[in-house]
């Protein structure tokens, strides 16, 4: 019975050509469903839950009043993606070397700082006596360490295309000579558990190569400047003067 259906379907091309056709069509909608799938992850969940950024710091002396130097650190945000940056708890850290300060490195190998010049002093406030303590800001991960300050306290956004800047004006001895500023904020990151399954499933089929929980650590910049001069050390001259920046 078996030869004789071999043998019918032999002498039965249209049947052959009609089960190749499913089989194409059923490659092609799998391809067509995959490629969708991706387009979707990438495009869409992907860039709609963390879009493109570029993060950049600077820093601006004022003047130098009271054998202190005024700071402008100023803090760009660009959003070059095509959907509505969320940022959150964005802070800026400030280290500084005096002039009489013997510069080092780091020489401890487990820390995170190995092989860097070690900037002794931490740019430190001391709160007015009597004064209510800084609350932590909305979804703050870690409280302010030695240093640091929030730029913006609550969760602000960019749109798409745009470049936004945050400054924060703040004093320094008058002996600093070098200062390391470092920017940072985090993703808000609250998706849907329709996002959530289509980017497992991407994941389980290798179109995408990372999951959420490769995005929890803040997004930084650190830069150092010579408070000394009107351009860092080692940089070009800008079309702007003002501005002490990097390239």
């Amino acid at each position: 019975m078996d030869a004789n259906v071999t043998r019918a379907w032999t002498n039965n091309p249209q049947a052959i050509r009609a089960w190749i056709d499913v089989v194409q069509g059923l490659v092609t909608l799998t391809a067509t469903l995959l490629g969708g799938l991706w387009a979707w992850s990438k495009f869409i969940v992907e860039r709609g839950l963390v879009p493109p950024s570029q993060l950049e710091i600077s820093l601006r002396k004022l003047g130098t009043p009271a054998s202190s130097d005024m700071l402008e650190v100023e803090v760009d945000v660009t959003n070059k993606g095509s959907s509505a940056l969320i940022i959150c708890d964005l802070r800026v850290r400030l280290r500084y070397l005096n002039d009489d300060d013997i510069i080092t490195v780091v020489d401890d190998a487990g820390s995170a700082a190995f092989g860097r010049v070690n900037f002794l002093h931490a740019h430190v406030v001391v709160p007015r006596l009597g004064s209510q303590s800084q609350e932590p800001a909305p979804h703050a991960t870690a409280p302010l360490s030695s240093g640091e300050f929030w730029i913006v306290k609550y969760d602000t956004f960019v749109q798409p295309g745009v470049q936004q800047r945050y400054t924060f004006t703040t004093l320094l001895p008058g002996s600093a000579i070098y200062a390391l500023a470092r920017a940072s904020f985090r993703y808000q990151m609250r998706p849907s558990r329709l996002q959530l399954a289509i980017l497992a499933i991407s994941r389980r089929l290798g179109m995408i190569q990372y999951s959420l929980n490769n995005i929890t650590k803040p997004h930084t910049v650190e830069k150092t400047f010579n408070l000394r001069e009107a351009q860092p050390a080692s940089t070009l001259p800008s079309s702007d003067p003002r501005p002490l920046r990097t390239p």
